[in-house]
């Protein structure tokens, strides 16, 4: 029930700012920065959503769409395990196993009634994520993962995240740099750099990068972040376009 709270709060904002637009092309810019970086890959998600159509589900079809998504990974849906809520306003089914190894999928599949004061028809709603830890994969699991989106009827709205390590705890000279070299290996223009306590952090838009996001009449497509982790003495390293979709 949280989190079904949290989704539909975060799909009602997105239906409210019509000033947020979302573009996807597949390349490897991304991933060549990151491996010119010298960080260590723990892993990456890429994530996307979409309404997909405009009715009130039943399970049975969202079984179906699931499934059908399940092979369009190549896994087996044996391998993949389910829970379900609903209520009278909203059915969820949340699906998540592992394709391989180093690959895991998440589907999730919400149809809800919405409020009536939001004057809008019943909605189904689709989340897919696939993280791996094999970088060779990248490309291919983002043009499954749009191809999830789209072949169930939906937009794509893409958002790929590269989570890497440095060895022990960087200061901020050595932060600084590494900040630099992205904005320079991605031609990051105007960049705007943030820092507190725990994490700095930088949000440009790249020349190199075709998806952005728009908010308020300027366009963003890179998000990095970097915050020291005292547990492991190791020091992460966030790279996300158009922006970091995982928590850090």
């Amino acid at each position: 029930m949280k989190f079904f709270k949290i989704l539909l709060i975060g799909i009602i904002l997105v239906i409210l700012l019509p000033g947020i637009t979302w573009s996807y092309e597949e390349n490897d810019v991304l991933k060549t920065a990151f491996l010119s970086s010298g960080a260590r890959l723990e892993s990456f998600d890429v994530v996307d959503w979409s309404v997909i159509n405009r009715e009130f589900m039943s399970f049975e079809d969202m079984e179906k769409n699931k499934d059908r998504i399940i092979k369009l990974f190549g896994g087996k849906t044996q391998n993949f395990k389910s829970t379900k809520e609903s209520d009278e306003m909203y059915r969820i089914i949340n699906t998540e196993g592992w394709l391989d190894a180093d690959t895991f999928l998440g589907v999730i599949l919400q149809s809800v009634v919405l409020p009536e004061e939001y004057e809008r028809e019943p909605q189904t709603y689709l989340v897919v994520t696939a993280t791996s830890r094999d970088m060779e994969k990248l490309k291919e699991l983002q043009a499954k993962v749009r191809d999830a989106i789209t072949s169930s009827g939906g937009q794509s709205r893409i958002t790929t995240c590269i989570t890497g390590t440095f060895d022990g705890k960087l200061n901020e000279v050595e932060q600084d740099k590494i900040l630099e070299k992205f904005a320079q290996d991605l031609k990051i223009e105007n960049p705007e750099q943030m820092r507190d306590e725990h994490t700095v952090s930088l949000l440009g838009f790249s020349t190199q990068l075709s998806d952005s996001i728009t908010i308020m009449g300027h366009s963003y497509n890179v998000n990095i972040a970097i915050r020291y982790n005292s547990e492991d003495d190791r020091t992460y390293i966030w790279i996300g376009t158009p922006v970091i979709s995982v928590e850090y």
